[in-house]
């Protein structure tokens, strides 16, 4: 999954942008609210919760913070550790309150996966698609450094900071192979690969790469399938509708990709699927969040259907990563896991439900 960044309007107005959105809608509920909790949901998401209890962000978890504050987490993570399997769920009921978020609001819920394609670490006839590095000359600046929030992502041009290349600027400049990380078959596995975040690329001897996110050129995205949608090219957006479309109409393929500047840069990862907190993701447990409502690092409750089969899908996550298309309180990205198995079930997730969250009490 990308990174999500304050927008660019925010920084342009410079006053009243903060990391957080206005406290979203909230109901109280009881742990007999959520359908399917039970002493495995509990066992089940530990391992992926005390991941995360290692880069929780203090500067988040304040006195003040809707979400508690910093001491009060780290020692619910050090009883977490130590609770056996039988007396978790009890732990939980005793130490956490669940809590709904925005619940007049239908939510929305996605998913994503780790997608498994043919690379190469040399460039050859099959393979010549660059997938980059974080260029050199990519400049980050911190805005909280001068007193404002967020980031902003660029170069400098005769000590100016000016926007980085867009998706088509970065397409037409041909690479140095210092600045290739790998090359792979087709530019629409790159594609959804970026969209994607991280993944999996098989070399040609057998052995799999795992590649993570690194960073991206400061374009906003935008999402290619709202595109086909808009101009009447589609009607059901899927994952597997807009590869079929590129498959029909190849000469439309550069004009469409381009259409989302936001280009993102990879490099290797030994853990596999890496997320926006530092974590790696964690199968149907990983839930990617807006992090100006929902901070990262804390457990949520997720009650939503997967589109494909019609079956129910309610169990115990961790708010853990995030991306561009993820925005609002009751908006999630369900991370499912590696490989073909289930592309199909991510690239059609697409349903609403309600999201709530274990607050300390």
């Amino acid at each position: 999954m990308t990174r999500k960044l304050i927008t660019f309007s925010c920084y342009l107005l410079l006053a009243g942008c903060s990391l957080f959105n206005p406290a979203p809608a909230q109901k109280h509920a009881q742990f007999s609210d959520l359908k399917g909790w039970s002493n495995e949901q509990a066992i089940a998401t530990r391992p992926a919760l005390l991941k995360s209890c290692n880069h929780l962000n203090p500067s988040v978890l304040t006195d003040n913070s809707l979400w508690g504050n910093y001491n009060t987490w780290k020692s619910l993570c050090k009883e977490l550790a130590q609770t056996p399997d039988r007396q978790l769920k009890l732990f939980f009921e005793q130490n956490f309150k669940p809590i709904s978020i925005a619940p007049q609001e239908k939510g929305l819920f996605t998913a994503y996966y780790s997608p498994v394609m043919p690379g190469s670490l040399k460039k050859t006839p099959e393979y010549s698609i660059p997938l980059l590095k974080l260029p050199k000359d990519l400049v980050r600046v911190r805005l909280s450094d001068f007193g404002m929030s967020g980031q902003l992502v660029g170069r400098l041009d005769r000590g100016f900071l000016k926007p980085y290349g867009s998706r088509a600027d970065i397409n037409q400049t041909v690479p140095k192979d210092s600045d290739v990380l790998l090359w792979l078959k087709n530019p629409v596995d790159k594609f959804f690969l970026q969209i994607q975040g991280s993944g999996n690329v098989e070399l040609p001897d057998g052995k799999i790469m795992h590649v993570g996110y690194a960073g991206h050129n400061g374009h906003n995205y935008v999402a290619i399938g709202k595109v086909l949608k808009q101009e009447g090219e589609l009607e059901n957006v899927s994952m597997q509708t807009i590869q079929t479309w590129l498959a029909d109409n190849p000469d439309k393929q550069d004009w469409l990709l381009n259409q989302n500047p936001r280009y993102i840069f990879f490099s290797f990862s030994n853990e596999g699927a890496i997320t926006a907190q530092g974590v790696p993701a964690t199968s149907e447990r990983t839930l990617a969040v807006d992090p100006s409502y929902i901070p990262l690092g804390v457990p949520v409750w997720l009650d939503t259907t997967l589109t494909a089969t019609g079956e129910p899908f309610q169990r115990m996550m961790v708010a853990q990563d995030t991306g561009s298309a993820i925005k609002g309180a009751a908006r999630g990205d369900i991370y499912l896991g590696l490989g073909e198995e289930v592309e199909q079930l991510a690239g059609k997730q697409q349903s609403p439900g309600k999201l709530y969250v274990f607050l300390p009490r």
